[in-house]
């Protein structure tokens, strides 16, 4: 990875109303020993650095089993959720991609 940086995490009960307040919003699951999960966050960050308005999540799995397995249904890691600004689920992705992906789906989702 060129670009280190990476998504401070957040617990799930400091951020779970923001979903829906009228901005989209993504939340990143992943977990701290994942290399996959690091790339990730590593996109997101440079994501927010050009968008710091966007509202972007990144959700610890192991620390946050009840919400990643029982509220979301994640089975695997990373795992992105995108919601549209009324809070409506728009978009799921298991695994990592680069950030040229992650642009084409900011578009298609209205987040661009």
């Amino acid at each position: 990875m060129k670009h280190k940086k990476v998504l401070n995490v957040v617990q799930y009960s400091q951020i779970k109303e923001n979903i829906g307040n009228g901005k989209p919003t993504i939340l990143a699951f992943g977990m701290s020993h994942c290399y996959s999960c690091l790339a990730m966050s590593n996109v997101f960050a440079q994501v927010l650095e050009i968008n710091p308005e966007f509202q972007i999540y990144s959700i610890d799995s192991q620390k946050e089993r009840l919400v990643s397995r029982d509220i979301y249904k994640l089975k695997e890691m990373p795992t992105q959720i995108f919601f549209n600004a009324k809070g409506e689920e728009v978009f799921r992705h298991t695994g990592a991609y680069k950030k040229a992906v992650l642009d084409i789906i900011l578009k298609k989702y209205e987040f661009l």
